[in-house]
C-alpha cells in the first residue's frame, strides 16, 4: 500500500527544469534506465538549455546511482524523485508494476502515483457473524493486518413468557455491545490508515446493527453484501476479492454516469480536454475522470508556464519562444490534488473515450 503524501509532491516546483522523476517496472529496468538517462542528457545538451540545468541533471543522476548502489534493486517496482537544486530526494517502493518512465521538468511527474492511489484505494473489510468478526484493510490485491473480535452472540431461542423477553433484551444488549466494539475498531483504523470504503459482509442481522451504529461519515462509505460464511475462509476471501473488483468497475461507471447526466442536462459538468483544463485553471473542478490510455501532450511556455493546446511559436503572454512538451494530465492532477478535488481513472468506458478521454463535475 502506498504510504505517501501526494499533495506534498503536487505542491513542489522549482523555477528551472531540474526535477528528475523516474519510474522503474522492475530490476530488469536498470539497463534501460542507463540508456534513457544518457539519451536525455544528449537532448539537454543539444537543446540550448542553460548550463545550470545540465549540471543539476548530472547531480540528480549521480544521486540516483549512489542510492541504487546502497540499495540494490532486486524485486518489485520503484519510483524516484530527485531535485538537487533544492536538495530533495525520495525513493518509493511501489505495490504494483508501473511503466518505465523518465521525466525531467520543473516539478515531479505524479500521474503514475495518482493512478496507483486510485487503483489501490484502501477498503476496510468487515466479515461478521454472531460468533466473531474479522476486520482488515485491502488495497486492490494487497491485504493488510487483520483484527478479530469475538462476539459469541447466541441465535434466537424460544423460551416463552417473561423469560423470552429477558433473553431477547440480554441478546440485544450483547449485539449492541458487539457492534459498538466493531465500530470503535473501524474508527481507529480510519484515523490510522484512512480508507475510502467499508465492505460489510456476513449475516444480515449483525451487518444491520453495525451499519446503524456507524457515524454518518462512515455510513456514507459502506458497501453491504450478505455472504454465506459457512463455506470456509478461503472461499469467503475469494468472494470478497471478486466483490471488490466488481465494485471498482461499478464505481468507475457511476462516476462517469454522474458526470454524463449532469452534462446532458446542461448542468455543472464539462467533457473534453480543453474545457476540463479551463475549468481546472478556474478552480471549478470537484471531481474528474480520465481514461487510463489518455496521455495528451501540450506546449508549456518555459518562461511564464502558460499552456497551449496546439503548436505555437511565440507565447502570447510573455513573448518567449522557448517551450516544453509536457503531460497536460499531470498539470491538471497537480492543481486538483492541491485543491483537494477527487480524481479517478477508468478502463474501457467507450463513451468517455468518445468525448475525449476526460470529463469533470464542477463546483459552480
Amino acid at each position: 500500500m502506498l504510504n505517501l503524501d501526494l499533495k506534498k509532491l503536487a505542491e513542489m516546483s522549482v523555477p528551472e527544469r531540474t526535477f528528475l522523476s523516474i519510474f522503474l517496472a522492475g530490476p530488469h529496468s536498470i539497463t534501460e534506465l542507463e540508456k534513457g538517462l544518457t539519451q536525455l542528457r544528449r537532448v539537454l545538451k543539444s537543446n540550448g538549455l542553460s548550463k545550470d540545468e545540465r549540471e543539476y541533471f548530472d547531480e540528480n543522476v549521480k544521486t540516483v546511482e549512489e542510492y541504487l548502489e546502497r540499495n540494490p534493486f532486486k524485486t518489485g517496482s520503484l519510483c524516484i524523485f530527485t531535485c538537487q537544486a533544492i536538495n530533495y530526494f525520495q525513493a518509493i517502493w511501489l505495490p504494483a508494476p508501473v511503466k518505465d518512465t523518465i521525466r525531467i521538468d520543473s516539478y515531479p511527474y505524479i500521474r503514475p502515483l495518482a493512478e496507483l492511489y486510485d487503483e489501490y484505494e484502501n477498503v476496510a473489510v468487515v466479515v461478521a457473524d454472531n460468533e466473531k468478526v474479522r476486520i482488515f484493510l485491502v488495497s486492490s490485491s494487497v491485504t493488510g493486518t487483520e483484527e478479530v473480535i469475538k462476539g459469541n452472540i447466541k441465535n434466537h431461542v424460544k423460551v416463552g413468557g417473561w423469560s423470552q423477553k429477558r433473553y431477547e433484551r440480554r441478546r440485544d444488549n450483547q449485539l449492541l455491545q458487539y457492534a459498538r466494539e466493531i465500530v470503535g475498531t473501524l474508527l481507529k483504523l480510519d484515523k490510522d490508515e484512512k480508507y475510502g470504503h467499508i465492505l460489510l459482509v456476513g449475516s444480515k442481522e449483525i451487518l444491520h446493527i453495525i451499519h446503524e451504529n456507524l457515524p454518518k461519515e462512515l455510513q456514507n462509505k459502506v458497501i453491504e453484501k450478505p455472504l454465506d460464511l459457512s463455506k470456509g475462509e478461503g472461499f469467503v476471501n475469494h468472494d470478497i476479492m471478486a466483490l471488490l473488483s466488481d465494485e471498482e468497475h461499478r464505481s468507475q461507471q457511476d462516476y462517469w454516469e454522474c458526470i454524463r447526466v449532469e452534462y446532458l442536462r446542461g448542468g455543472l459538468a464539462v467533457v473534453g480536454l480543453e474545457d476540463v483544463l479551463q475549468a481546472t485553471n478556474e478552480g471549478r473542478v470537484e471531481k474528474i475522470i480520465v481514461d487510463h490510455t489518455f496521455h495528451p501532450l501540450v506546449q508549456r511556455c518555459q518562461s511564464c508556464h502558460s499552456l497551449y493546446m496546439s503548436a505555437i511559436e511565440t507565447c502570447t503572454f510573455c513573448g518567449s519562444k522557448l517551450f516544453f512538451r509536457v503531460s497536460v494530465i499531470n498539470e491538471i492532477l497537480d492543481t486538483l490534488i492541491q485543491s483537494g478535488s477527487e480524481f479517478h481513472f477508468a478502463d474501457a468506458i467507450t463513451e468517455l473515450k468518445e468525448v475525449g478521454g476526460i470529463a469533470a463535475l464542477l463546483r459552480y
